[in-house]
């Protein structure tokens, strides 16, 4: 089961995140041209996992993997 987060920045969240649900990987979704979100998936931690079409533009969908191994 993955956890949606939404919302600016993420820091804060992620590390709840890893205290609450250590076992659990974060999915992302943003538009490719939005490439500070972009940016700030990879800075924390996100890899590709696929690119899609919806909503009239490509999508990013990114993987987080959990917190303890």
């Amino acid at each position: 089961m993955g956890t949606r987060v939404r919302g600016g920045g993420g820091g804060a969240a992620l590390d709840w995140l890893d205290g609450v649900l250590p076992d659990e990987p974060v999915v992302l979704a943003t538009q490719t041209a939005n490439t500070r979100s972009l940016r700030l998936a990879a800075k924390l931690g996100f890899t590709e996992v696929e690119r899609f079409r919806a909503w009239e533009a490509e999508q990013w969908l990114g993987l987080r993997p959990a917190a303890s191994p």
